[in-house]
């Protein structure tokens, strides 16, 4: 019996056939209970040519809402625009929405293939492939795709011409969108073509229409009354695997080029009525059911997505706490665009949004977080976190968790890729690791019918992770939430080695508020600048040194700031230490060292300066203007993890970090100490190396690749040794190990 079709969540539609405002669109998306939008125009002015503020705002107001948005509707190549005129304007067209869908968190922009303009057909064929060979060159070194839809335009209505420009451009930035509805009015068959064109299908519109009375014309129905076979075309689409969207365009009150556009409820009723009817659409089951596919254990990982790299290291999204708030920032268009991406996998969004400010601000919580959410309430929700889930919510015993970040540091030059290369900021630390990771879990789950089944993955993409969060803000809360799985793999920059260990780190400030003199006088203030580089020395050459009968502790002397003026003694100013720690204790007595080495250091700075007159007011009062403050202090370090997981990752393939290297901060601190968890650090490239946080930070494709790998054999390991007993429960794999490595 025909069923209804199981599209919990991937609905979506082209905002303007529902309203021509944003505001109207934003309304019905929620009646509907959308997650996302389709965007073509806006109070009809067409999303192109909207100037760039209107385009910040109305991604703030989409985000504010909880949508997304899926593709950008460019004229590009569509009926308006004939193969003969001029193909700047698409090429303008595709930089500008480039940019806007940066902002909006979409990287998909559909585009058609010329009408012919009068030329013969092999002239027109010749033109519209040159044209869309050079878009697709420039939407690569852009991190954009173009969806070719079949409409207007000479590859649209033809299977052959849309495989030859698929062939002839040869472009990971080309893709089809297909239209269900379209093959009506264009007098072919729609459902024909798409089982074609199956295998490059990245996004779906759906209509459906009735012939009208001449050639070219259409009645337009609701999904599964008209001629389009709207069920069939769904079927086909699951059976293959398709896991995108599903966006409605039924031209019921809206057909652009036909000038047909309604207004206020006349718009938005019959478009409702449309959303609610293809959401109940019964979808005929397979004549025989397909076999599940055999286990194919010599499978390669699905390809690194290049493009939505590109993307999302176009993307600025070093925080707040890096850039100050002026700066650009969007990270929430970035998790956006990855979870649409991780949609296409099959990965559904169990959240997206930030953590209440109770749940922040604790007395652990750095210095600078607390700051920045007293100044600035709306800090936190700038800065949400993204948790994706591959399958049924399962038992602990049963997940898998991955832990990305999408922030960045400040600076670095503009994104490029060489073919072989990306350079960019967040290349190696952690957009690349981030992209990486979806191929690796598609992979697995192609090779293992259980992952997604009987194992969940888990992916937490947090903001918070720089910056000197130290995840307060990210990851801390997802974990106390329990959103973590029996493994837990944090993907930064480990060499393809994991790192079953992690630092943490207090940061200490180390100020001088004394008074300022001129240059003519200068012995009447306070040299701050003399005192606080006479105590970064001391500190330096005072906590290098071992304890007796440990290793020194690392302690990285970092910023020292006073002034920029030559002519005046600068009177106040600071100096910042970073103390990492592998233990809360280690922690507590590098703070202890520290205190005591500053305290020796006033004294020694008194007793040197106090016979030097310029100096001699600022070794008086050393002590008294010198002030040790603590940006953050006791935070957790990740300890020694049980033996089986050491076991797991071995069979995987995964060489371990070698005990004798050091280990560095990140967010796998917060599940130290969690029960019945094995948690790692891993990923590709190195921070060192790679350049993670400096000029020229990269990383090769291969590598992600290799990281994609490894992520596919870990979760099969998984996958493999999980068992379950007679009331489906996981129990643990015959090589389970009590003990800890």
């Amino acid at each position: 019996m025909p069923r209804p079709a199981d599209l919990t969540g991937r609905i979506t539609g082209i905002g303007d056939e529902a309203a021509p405002g944003l505001a109207e669109q934003i309304a019905v998306a929620r009646e509907l209970g959308w997650s996302a939008l389709e965007l073509r125009s806006l109070d009809g002015t067409a999303l192109a040519d909207l100037p760039a503020e209107a385009v910040r705002e109305a991604a703030a107001r989409l985000h504010a809402a909880g949508l997304g948005v899926v593709c950008l509707d460019s004229r590009i190549g569509n009926w308006a625009r004939p193969v003969t005129g001029p193909f700047s304007a698409d090429l303008e067209e595709l930089d500008r929405l480039a940019e806007h869908g940066r902002v909006l968190g979409c990287r998909s922009l559909r585009v058609m293939s010329w009408t012919d303009g009068g030329l013969p057909e092999e002239e027109w064929a010749a033109e519209a492939i040159d044209r869309m060979r050079r878009l697709a060159r420039r939407a690569e070194r852009l991190g954009v795709e173009l969806l070719h839809e079949n409409c207007a335009g000479w590859a649209g209505s033809d299977a052959d011409r849309t495989l030859r420009l698929l062939a002839e451009v040869d472009s990971p930035a080309l893709r089809v969108l297909f239209d269900i509805g379209n093959g009506v009015p264009y007098g072919y068959d729609g459902h024909a073509l798409l089982e074609r064109l199956l295998p490059h299908v990245a996004h779906v519109h759906v209509k459906d229409a009735l012939p009208g009375d001449r050639p070219g014309e259409a009645v337009y129905t609701l999904p599964g009354e008209g001629a389009a076979r709207v069920a069939d075309c769904v079927r086909l689409l699951e059976e293959h695997g398709y896991r995108g969207t599903y966006s409605l365009e039924p031209h019921l009150a809206v057909v652009p080029h036909e000038g047909v556009r309604g207004e206020g409820a006349d718009t938005a009723g019959p478009f409702v009525r449309a959303a609610r009817r293809l959401a109940a659409l019964p979808v005929p089951s397979p004549a025989v059911p397909a076999p599940a596919p055999a286990p194919d254990r010599s499978r390669a990982p699905a390809g690194v997505d290049t493009g939505l790299l590109l993307h999302l290291l176009h993307t600025p999204t070093a925080g707040p706490l890096e850039t100050g708030p002026d700066a650009p920032h969007h990270l929430t268009a970035a998790l956006h665009s990855y979870a649409t991406a991780a949609a296409r996998h099959g990965l559904t969004t169990v959240r997206l949004g930030s953590p209440p400010p109770e749940a922040v601000l604790r007395d652990d919580t750095p210095r600078p977080v607390r700051r920045a959410v007293a100044a600035d309430p709306a800090f936190l929700e700038r800065q949400p976190s993204l948790l994706l889930r591959l399958g049924p919510e399962l038992p602990r015993e049963r997940t898998v968790m991955f832990n990305v970040h999408l922030d960045t540091v400040a600076g670095g030059e503009p994104p490029s890729f060489d073919g072989a290369r990306f350079h960019g900021r967040g290349a190696v630390d952690a957009k690349g690791p981030a992209v990486a990771l979806l191929a690796g879990i598609a992979a697995a789950a192609a090779r293992r019918p259980a992952i997604g089944r009987d194992v969940t993955v888990l992916v937490q993409a947090v903001a918070g992770e720089e910056g000197g969060a130290l995840g307060t803000f990210g990851t801390r809360p997802l974990v106390e939430a329990g959103h973590v799985g029996r493994l837990n793999v944090f993907c930064e920059p480990t060499g393809l080695r994991h790192l079953p260990r992690a630092t943490a780190a207090a940061t200490a400030r180390v100020s001088v508020e004394g008074e300022d003199a001129v240059d003519d006088r200068p012995g009447a203030g306070h040299n701050a600048t003399v005192l606080l580089g006479f105590l970064a020395q001391h500190l330096a050459a005072a906590l290098g040194r071992a304890p007796s009968g440990g290793p020194p502790p690392t302690v990285c002397v970092a910023g020292l700031h006073t002034g920029t003026l030559h002519n005046k003694v600068h009177g106040t100013g600071s100096l910042l230490l970073n103390l990492a720690h592998s233990t809360a204790e280690a922690g507590a007595a590098a703070e202890r060292a520290l205190a005591r080495a500053l305290d020796e250091g006033l004294r020694e700075f008194t007793a040197r300066f106090s016979g030097l007159p310029l100096f001699a007011r600022t070794a008086a009062d050393a002590a008294r203007i010198t002030r040790l403050d603590w940006e953050k202090r006791g935070l957790p370090a990740l300890g020694p993890q049980p033996a089986w997981g050491e076991d797991l990752l071995a069979r995987a393939g995964i060489d371990r970090w070698p005990d004798d290297e050091p280990a560095f901060t990140c967010d796998a601190i917060w599940l130290d100490g969690t029960e019945a968890t094995f948690t790692t650090v891993f990923g590709p490239g190195s921070l060192d190396a790679n350049g993670a946080h400096a000029p020229g930070e990269f990383v090769d494709l291969a590598d992600l690749e290799a990281f994609a790998d490894r992520v596919a054999a870990l979760l099969t390991a998984f996958a493999d040794d999980l068992r379950l007993d007679a009331d489906h429960r996981a129990v643990p794999g015959p090589t389970e190990k009590a003990g800890t490595a």
